[in-house]
């Protein structure tokens, strides 16, 4: 598989990616998604949660906040 703007070859685990979620065929250099941020909620003893922020500043900083139990 070739990326559609740059035509450089994507490697065998992003095209994997690309298929199951039906992203658009380009590589990660030439991908215009916004990265996430992930924590993790342990509310029971096990089984935690992830908990996907995106990349507003403000958000993140509350999720780091709550994530470190500050106020």
């Amino acid at each position: 598989m070739t990326c559609s703007v740059c035509g450089l070859d994507i490697p065998e685990e992003r095209a994997v990616y690309i298929s199951q979620f039906c992203k658009p065929e380009v590589c990660a250099r030439c991908s215009q998604e916004s990265h996430k941020t992930v924590f993790f909620e342990y509310s029971g003893k096990t089984a935690g949660t992830a908990v996907v922020v995106g990349s507003d500043p403000e958000q993140q900083r509350l999720a780091r906040n709550c994530y470190l139990r500050r106020r």
